[in-house]
């Protein structure tokens, strides 16, 4: 099928076209979906977990405060001493029974605990929690491992719970102030004000991590440049080691921007929020190749977690721990069951890996999910691709990288493919010229339209 499809779909439907591969899950569903037998076949057989080297672990955490309108995250809201207890007990039991499946050479790349927000967790489940990691952590091979998220409310009101984290071993935060604008904060439904984002910053320094990162978003409702430019500006006076900025996605289920009848940006708008945050922050001393969404004041670090950089980047296999949590070993992706009972009854009944959806991908599927990934960075690297699965990009992507080439959006750097400055702006036919034929036709047909609705 001609590219030129791929580019006319991407600028008919811009937003359809993001980092997160498939398009829309019923594509995956339709085409290679796995049953749960082959599945937990492939789990025990030589060659699947028995034959990991190195890997990233992924702790879900689903309790939040409230939903933020742009999330579609697997959250739970409710606040119950005893359900956060039993999650607790089920992720580690899940540990527990994980460890009899893995060689013991096995190495941990990194490791994130995610939600939600974990550090609503009582101190002493994240006690239990933390402990119950430590067996993994002594596997890890790279430099402060351990992550965790955290938001502003419990961050600047908890320092104790703080503390213990950091005695525990986690090497890293992410505090999660998306925006400190106090209109566009009511408008997403995100309940804290930006006293409680400084405060936050300020106990997290206090208890010592290693490094600190602060998640913004761009292309929230409303937010125009003025808006913009003040996050920025807070976040940089702030000096934390790292900050990532994502641009806001409007595609998928179950986030709530219909329900105030939110309107995504055009491209070409997120192209000047984008351009606005590289400028500034580059000046404030960040570093980041261009293309990028994570920034660094340690030049030779990309500002992303271990976890990540080791799946986003080096196309790691990761496995994933709690409910709904996604794992991927070469290339098998899969989740485990969406509903929180049913996470843990399949637990408490001695499955180490519960499986949901499971999907078994063709190299080219797996291919463009790592491709998009990777670009959320500015390039890609020719060797990590090669490391990671034994073929390059070029035998199944040549026509779409040289087509990049020739519209000006990617030039060939050494090993690397590296985004222009000035392309952010053409970033959704960027992506779609990775999208593999399949997922184009998809997108093209009925059902895919009324699946992306």
């Amino acid at each position: 099928m001609s590219l030129d499809r791929h580019l006319s779909l991407a600028r008919e439907t811009p937003h359809a076209f993001t980092i997160q591969y498939p398009p829309g899950r019923e594509y995956f569903q339709g085409r290679f979906a796995s049953d749960a037998a082959s599945a937990a076949g492939f789990l025990s057989a030589k060659g699947g977990l028995t034959g990991l080297s190195e890997f990233g672990l992924y702790v879900h955490v689903p309790f939040c405060r409230a939903r933020c309108l742009y999330c579609n995250f697997s959250i739970d809201t409710r606040k119950d001493a005893g359900l956060f207890a039993g999650y607790v007990g089920g992720v580690v039991r899940q540990l527990e029974l994980l460890e009899g499946l893995l060689p013991a050479s096995a190495r941990v790349s990194g490791i994130d605990i995610g939600g939600g927000t974990p550090t609503l967790l009582a101190e002493r489940e994240c006690e239990r929690l933390l402990k119950a990691l430590g067996p993994w952590l002594a596997r890890a091979v790279r430099r402060r491992p351990l992550s965790v998220e955290t938001g502003p409310e419990t961050a600047s009101r908890e320092p104790a719970k703080l503390a213990l984290l950091r005695s525990l071993g986690v090497g890293r935060v992410s505090l999660g102030v998306q925006t400190a604008e106090a209109g566009l904060l009511v408008r997403i439904n995100r309940k804290q004000s930006r006293l409680e984002a400084e405060t936050a910053f300020k106990r997290l320094r206090d208890a010592g991590f290693e490094r600190v990162n602060v998640d913004l978003i761009f292309g929230l409702p409303g937010q125009g440049l003025a808006e913009w430019r003040g996050d920025l500006k807070f976040v940089a006076s702030l000096r934390p080691d790292s900050i990532t900025t994502y641009d806001c996605l409007y595609r998928g289920k179950g986030r709530g921007f219909s329900m105030v009848g939110a309107r995504p940006p055009s491209p070409a708008a997120y192209g000047k929020l984008y351009e606005e945050a590289h400028a500034f922050l580059t000046a404030k001393g960040y570093h980041a190749p261009y293309g990028s969404v994570n920034y660094s004041l340690h030049r030779h670090e990309t500002g992303t977690s271990a976890y990540f950089e080791g799946r986003l980047l080096d196309g790691l296999p990761y496995l994933g721990i709690g409910q709904y949590a996604a794992s991927m070993v070469g290339c098998r992706w899969w989740f485990a069951p969406p509903a929180l009972w049913d996470w843990l009854k399949a637990v408490q009944r001695g499955k180490a890996l519960p499986v949901s959806d499971c999907y078994a991908l063709p190299e080219e599927e797996r291919l463009a999910k790592q491709i998009l990934w990777s670009l959320s960075f500015g390039f890609l690297d020719l060797e990590r691709f090669r490391a990671a699965f034994g073929w390059g990009i070029k035998p199944r992507f040549g026509p779409a990288l040289e087509a990049a080439q020739e519209k000006g959006w990617l030039v060939r750097r050494g090993g690397r493919y590296c985004m222009t400055p000035g392309s952010f702006r053409h970033l959704p036919e960027l992506r779609s010229l990775f999208y593999t034929s399949g997922a184009v036709e998809w997108m093209r047909s009925k059902e895919g339209s009324a699946s992306m609705a």
